[in-house]
């Protein structure tokens, strides 16, 4: 072999090592640069949500009313949630919620920017703590059987569903799962009025739920005790809560009750009920009755008790988007009045409608 022929064969010999040598650097660079990108973009993360759910209903209290609503399924909503991975299991959490009423495109809750929620936590594996505006743990148990607005626990005027579904300046602890069961306690300073407020502990609440799941078995329980629910009035005017709800999912049948005790004057008012949901392919339909005991918690003879009814369907059109229909009918004793549209006492009142609500 010549030497001119030898020398070529030892350059592609050369050439072609050099270059399995720079894939294999260029594959180790591009497998840590991966391994990398990987790792940031699972530290920190921001998801961007929201609800659009419009509805055409009638209502009849006072008088008779047809209209456009906002929320009535779910309320309209615009959110943003993030994450962020500090290490050694510690995570960061925030949640920015705005809510808004799409039948005239302004600011719900009061025209807060975020009145839904906003607030940062820090949790690990021994649970989590939030602050900032928040849900409460009793909010959380009602929604085992339904906050809805045409709902029997939105149409009486329960304080975990009511005025104290969420609270402000509010520390929340939120347990890790222990034997199915999440607890949750939180105390929510209200209103932070200087000492020498007549009213000075208005909206202060402590709260704090047990909240069961396991298979088709959710059941939760939930106490609360607001210091002054009146803000007006010299002194602490208190109010007590007790919630009790539970649900069994039996595959193409859904069966739940509830149970509310709370403070509202002599008397406690008091509600409990049963539901049954029907499921058949992406329609569910389901059916309600309930009973409210001592509605203004008055202790004259008047009677102000109410029985409530509901019947509600839902079709899924898609994973995101549904049509619903609700009615809820509500016959009211000599000194109740609950219901829609300025319901008269003694007076019996409904609502219906149907709408279109949309997650993305």
């Amino acid at each position: 072999m010549s030497d001119h022929r030898a020398g070529r064969i030892r350059l592609v010999a050369v050439i072609h090592s050099t270059f399995e040598v720079n894939m294999k650097k260029n594959a180790i660079a591009l497998g840590v640069l991966g391994l990398f990108s990987g790792l940031v973009s699972a530290q920190s993360s921001v998801t961007l949500y929201g609800v659009v759910d419009v509805a055409l209903e009638r209502v009849k209290g006072a008088t008779s009313l047809t209209r456009v609503s906002s929320g009535q399924q779910q309320g309209s909503r615009l959110g943003f949630r993030g994450t962020e991975d500090l290490g050694g299991g510690l995570k960061a959490m925030f949640v920015l919620e705005s809510g808004f009423n799409a039948d005239v495109g302004t600011f719900g809750q009061g025209g807060r920017m975020f009145g839904r929620q906003s607030f940062l936590s820090l949790g690990g594996g021994w649970g989590a703590v939030r602050l900032g505006r928040q849900y409460t743990p009793m909010d959380d148990v009602v929604s085992i059987v339904g906050t809805k607005t045409y709902d029997v626990l939105s149409v009486v005027p329960i304080i975990g569903n009511g005025d104290y579904n969420r609270v402000d300046n509010a520390v929340t602890y939120v347990s890790p799962t222990v034997g199915n069961t999440v607890f949750q306690l939180q105390y929510s300073l209200g209103e932070e009025r200087v000492s020498t407020n007549t009213s000075a502990d208005f909206a202060k609440q402590v709260s704090a739920h047990a909240l069961y799941a396991n298979g088709p078995l959710t059941a939760g329980i939930s106490l609360m005790q607001v210091t002054d629910a009146d803000g007006v009035l010299a002194g602490k005017q208190g109010r007590d809560a007790l919630l009790l709800a539970g649900a069994y999912d039996f595959g193409s049948f859904k069966l739940s009750a509830y149970y509310d005790a709370e403070d509202k004057a002599a008397k406690k008012l008091k509600v409990y009920g049963l539901s049954a949901a029907f499921k058949s392919g992406e329609t569910t339909v389901s059916v309600g009755a309930a009973q409210a005991k001592d509605v203004n918690g008055s202790a004259a003879a008047a009677s102000d008790d109410a029985r409530l009814y509901t019947l509600q369907a839902n079709h899924n059109l898609s994973k995101r988007t549904a049509i619903y229909g609700h009615l809820t009918v509500v016959d009211n004793d000599t000194a109740s009045a609950l219901g829609f549209n300025s319901p008269v006492a003694g007076s019996n009142s409904n609502g219906i409608q149907f709408g279109l609500r949309h997650r993305f």
